[in-house]
């Protein structure tokens, strides 16, 4: 294919966040293998409809994802990779959703199984909300975590997002989802 190597220079958007153990990056085209064999896990799709995408649609929505949030919005989802080898273990950021009619960035981590307990979302999810918090002027921050995904609740407890609701999320799974928030003033 021809551009390959543009494909996977890194684009417009997001600028890399380095934490103590991660490496945030934007996503690029070759990040689709990894980030499939994360997804191809039953236990990272089991809140969020429980299918698994093929590696040509991960690679697929990462161009997307490029296209639409970095050069459209100038923030989206990074890849997180270990600083010491390199190794990419999910993606951590966010998408764009509406809720009651008011366009928000949507926080959103996915860490493969290996690395959870060591709070290596919470650190993730830390540098991100203070890299958009700084970089963006955005209304609020939302997250949208099905209510037995304890471990997720946590990690947006942590970062101070608190509980605002329950409520359906069309399209994406049946029942309410719980609706964690953010407010520019760290408020809720």
């Amino acid at each position: 294919m021809t551009g390959t190597s543009e494909m996977n220079t890194a684009p417009a958007g997001p600028a890399r966040i380095d934490t103590q153990r991660l490496t945030l990056r934007p996503l690029r085209e070759v990040d689709a293998e990894a980030l499939a064999a994360i997804f191809a896990h039953p236990e990272v799709v089991r809140y969020s409809g429980g299918r698994s995408p093929s590696l040509d649609e991960v690679r697929e929505g990462i161009r997307h994802h490029i296209d639409a949030y970095y050069h459209g919005r100038g923030f989206g989802l990074l890849a997180a990779e270990l600083r010491e080898t390199g190794e990419v273990v999910g993606r951590v950021g966010f998408l764009t959703t509406e809720l009651d009619d008011t366009a928000d960035a949507e926080l959103h981590y996915h860490l493969a199984p290996a690395v959870w307990g060591d709070g290596l979302g919470t650190e993730a999810t830390r540098a991100v909300l203070e890299w958009v918090r700084r970089e963006h002027d955005l209304r609020r921050i939302v997250a949208a975590i099905h209510p037995d995904n304890r471990a997720s609740a946590r990690v947006a407890e942590k970062c101070g997002l608190r509980f605002w609701r329950a409520m359906p999320l069309p399209g994406v799974v049946t029942g309410d989802f719980h609706i964690y928030v953010l407010e520019p003033d760290g408020g809720s």
